[in-house]
């Protein structure tokens, strides 16, 4: 494969795609230059584009695939729900099956309500603070996403605060967006006690939730932030969402468990679908009861959907999380410290200031190279031109050279990508 290449299928396809779409798609993470690649199938760890160039897909739709893409027992699962029928206004048996195995699962999770993707888990979970608290305001972490909901966009993408100069300042995260929606949002340091505390002590009695990403940037949560949180949140009648929409697939009670994240309310999405659209918010029996529409009492929060609890995606989600067994999240998140460890070697191989960055199945390069840096411009060149080798070589990573590891690869796989990494930074080093 040699990308760009402007007489490819793919080229054409985006310039076709630019007429009716704009920006030629609909999801701006799967954007990039100089035009985007179309699938033509995918099967196990591997995708195909429309030209017929194969990779190892460490990218597995933004995470959501943990067991790569069509697996027999998802597909068959699938095949026997929709000969029944694909949705109903009538309610299904498959919805309580993958209520019932995940509320199993984690401890905080006393009910759930399916909705079809994660910023609308989010979104309801915010509603449902709000409704429970009555109060309006809410706190994130700067640069924290959480789906494209306006409340949480805010100050999303921005230059990271330097704590030395003050505290981070709350900022629209699309233009148009309501001051009062801003102002609404408080904004923390991920990771910062110390600072976060002094700013949400500022805003005591005034928050309904603060919304943290346990996998935020790939960065695990320390100890003493966690407890910060959660003890400011019981001292105020605040409550603590987790936002475990990639970071579920931690482990078997997910981010949670792992780290004694006493969250109220958790939003999920991605793997508990098993590729098909999806999300959930789970939390406290008497928090979920803003949802209970058999009562229409004060603070209830309308919550409708003609795909929520869509049967196909339950029964997708239910093969897909009952293979996720402890030994399936030990099986991938040992495989995750293996990329890491040989991408740290590779780095120290290079002599270029870079590392592995990342948890659990989860993993991101950076490199830090003042030298390579300067020859390439900026980081984001030089990040740019090894995700292009990358790309040319049979790996397609996530925007921002992020893997996310499958049940279905092997130790064998690690190998080959460190070889091939090695000579992508000997490459856009000029010394290949």
């Amino acid at each position: 494969m040699a990308y760009p290449d402007d007489s490819s299928k793919s080229a054409q396809l985006f310039a076709r795609a630019r007429s009716v779409l704009p920006g030629g798609g609909s999801r701006s993470s799967t954007l990039i230059s100089p035009y985007p690649l179309y699938a033509s199938e995918a099967h196990g760890k591997y995708l195909t584009d429309v030209d017929g160039n194969r990779y190892l897909d460490f990218n597995n739709n933004m995470t959501s695939l943990i067991h790569g893409h069509a697996h027999p027992r998802i597909v068959g699962a699938v095949g026997y729900q929709v000969r029944r029928g694909s949705g109903y206004t009538f309610m299904n048996e498959a919805e309580i099956q993958l209520a019932e195995l995940l509320c199993a699962r984690v401890q905080g999770f006393e009910q759930i309500r399916f909705t079809n993707s994660g910023t609308e888990a989010v979104m309801n979970a915010v509603k449902a603070a709000r409704a429970f608290t009555g109060r309006a305001d809410i706190a994130k972490c700067e640069n924290a996403y959480h789906g494209t909901f306006d409340a949480v966009e805010v100050s999303l993408g921005v230059t990271a605060t330097d704590a030395a100069l003050g505290d981070p300042p709350s900022v629209a995260g699309s233009r148009g967006t309501p001051a009062g929606v801003v102002e609404s949002v408080k904004v923390i340091a991920w990771n910062d006690t110390a600072t976060s505390k002094r700013i949400l002590d500022q805003h005591r009695g005034e928050l309904a939730a603060i919304i943290i990403d346990p996998a935020f940037r790939r960065i695990e949560p320390e100890a003493a932030f966690i407890d910060m949180l959660g003890d400011y949140c019981r001292e105020t009648g605040t409550l603590l969402i987790a936002d475990e929409v990639i970071s579920f697939r931690v482990g078997y009670t997910g981010s949670q468990g792992e780290y004694d994240i006493p969250a109220d309310l958790t939003a999920l999405g991605k793997i508990i679908g098993g590729g098909f659209p999806v999300g959930a918010v789970a939390g406290r029996r008497d928090v979920m009861s803003v949802f209970d529409g058999t009562r229409e009492a004060e603070g209830h929060v309308r919550h409708a959907g003609t795909f929520n609890g869509n049967p196909v995606t339950m029964a997708a989600g239910f093969a897909a999380m009952d293979m996720m067994t402890p030994a399936a999240f030990a099986h991938i998140n040992d495989l995750g410290a293996r990329f890491r460890a040989g991408i740290n070697e590779v780095f120290a191989l290079t002599n270029v200031q870079g590392r592995a960055r990342g948890h659990h199945s989860l993993f991101a390069i950076d490199i830090d190279d003042v030298d390579l840096m300067a020859s390439h411009v900026d980081s984001a060149a030089a990040c740019d031109g090894l995700a292009r080798y990358l790309l040319n070589h049979g790996y397609a990573m996530a925007p921002g050279l992020g893997g996310a590891v499958s049940t279905i690869m092997e130790a064998s796989d690690v190998a080959p990508f460190c070889e091939t990494l090695l000579a992508g930074i000997r490459s856009i080093k000029g010394e290949a």
